[in-house]
């Protein structure tokens, strides 16, 4: 099993699937408060982003003062967001939405977040602001992607599986070095190492 530090993040990359599998196996067996964000992040269209940002602390919404503390850290951490705070959700573009649903997640005040397939559709700039917004968490990260370009941006570790099985986990620089990440996430088939 993988083991996530905190304020880590840890890229589990590979194909068919087998990243969200096992970052769900390490979710269950998480002590503490989980934060997921599944793939193609939904937003709730018709809501403005308060108040899609007020469903993400839905289960403490009766402590007032943390619920408030938490939407001033997300505010800052997200600052386009909070510009758009009373703009409905459907109206944003789809890196915002992803950022809107990543906010959202941690409006539930998780100790780890895992998120499955946040790259996909994405581009480069949306990437980057998606990297930058995961850094410096105060938490533990889990990405789930088939994809490098946000493990590449924000992960300080790889991890890649290959029918079923764990082959690397290394720190971000030495990972990528490796062979077995190479063409296959570049273009899609899987690896031949």
């Amino acid at each position: 099993m993988i083991a996530i530090a905190d304020r880590e993040i840890v890229a589990i990359v590979g194909h068919d699937g087998e990243p969200a599998r096992l970052a769900r196996d390490v979710a269950e067996g998480f002590t503490g408060r989980v934060g997921h964000v599944p793939p193609g992040g939904r937003v709730f269209g018709s809501l403005t982003v308060a108040e899609n940002l007020a469903v993400g602390a839905y289960a403490d919404r009766r402590d007032r003062r943390a619920v408030a503390a938490r939407l001033a850290q997300v505010n800052e951490r997200f600052p386009r967001l909070a510009e758009r705070s009373q703009q409905t959700a459907a109206t944003l573009s789809g890196g915002e939405q992803q950022l809107l649903v990543l906010a959202r997640a941690l409006m539930g005040a998780p100790r780890l977040l895992v998120l499955e397939d946040p790259s996909a559709g994405l581009g480069p700039p949306s990437i980057a602001a998606l990297a930058e917004a995961l850094r410096g968490a105060d938490l533990g990260v889990l990405i789930a992607d088939e994809d490098l370009a946000l493990a590449r941006a924000s992960a300080d570790r790889i991890v890649l599986v290959d029918s079923g099985r764990v082959v690397l986990d290394a720190p971000r620089e030495e990972a990528l070095e490796d062979p077995r990440l190479g063409v296959g996430y570049i273009t899609g088939s899987p690896s031949t190492g």
